[in-house]
């Protein structure tokens, strides 16, 4: 019986183009970006030439891009470092976002956040009307994902980031199912924090992006070497990234 594969949602093949733009990094040119001889400064080039050519596909500055372990990692990023950011305050979710949104968010709320989790309606869809009803003085973080890996549907996150424009809150969204698909320009989506995988879009798992406005100032979640302006620590997966960049492109 022949199988067809059709949980791309869930993990996409990797292309052959991203396969070859991967393949230097693995033996031949490894070196740690970090490192301040020769190799290094070559392997510190193809990490950085991967980021500006990430960040001008979604009309972000290379800075604003911070490189992590896949979507995961960067919603846990966006969401502690915003906790640690303001203290204390209150977040709006939806109770159909991602595991990996809903669970860090618990969490904080076990810590004494405050956290109005928001319905979809019978079409899947936030109401506009149910997030600016939920605004409240001490909102510090709204998230809310582009894009569901279970229905298909599609947030109005244009229309979101506009209640928040003169609202000292913070936006996040989970675009990792709205990647190669829908809109990704941070301007036009109006986020503050954008996380982005490779796995969905024909990439190598392991990798991802948060984009992160440039005015903020974060504290990283992980410690250590002080990589992507001090924001993730860890020694960067040149291959990876360079994968990444090409899936994206």
């Amino acid at each position: 019986m022949k199988r067809i594969y059709l949980d791309y949602a869930a993990a996409t093949p990797v292309d052959l183009h991203v396969k070859e733009a991967m393949e230097p990094f693995w033996s031949e040119n490894f070196a740690n970006p970090s490192s301040i001889h020769q190799e290094g400064r070559e392997a510190k080039k193809i990490l950085e030439d991967s980021r500006r050519r990430i960040s001008s596909l979604i009309g972000a500055k290379p800075a604003e891009i911070i490189f992590t372990s896949g979507a995961t990692e960067a919603n846990n990023l966006a969401i502690f470092a915003t906790s640690k950011l303001f203290q204390k305050g209150h977040i709006i979710t939806a109770t159909i976002e991602h595991p990996s949104v809903l669970e860090p968010i618990g969490e904080l709320e076990k810590r004494g956040f405050e956290v109005t989790y928001l319905e979809a309606g019978p079409d899947g869809i936030i109401d506009l009307e149910d997030v600016k009803k939920a605004l409240r003085p001490n909102t510090i973080l709204v998230s809310i994902g582009y894009a569901s890996s279970e229905i298909g549907t599609i947030q109005p996150i244009h229309e979101i980031g506009k209640i928040f424009k003169n609202h000292d809150c913070l936006f996040h969204t989970d675009a990792s199912q709205a990647a190669g698909f829908l809109n990704l320009n941070v301007e036009y989506l109006g986020a503050d924090f954008i996380s982005v995988n490779a796995a969905k879009i024909y990439g190598p798992k392991g990798i991802g992006f948060l984009y992160k406005r440039s005015n903020l100032k974060i504290e990283p979640v992980i410690f250590g070497g002080g990589q992507e302006e001090g924001a993730r620590a860890g020694t960067e997966n040149i291959p990876l990234i360079a994968g990444f960049a090409k899936a994206l492109e």
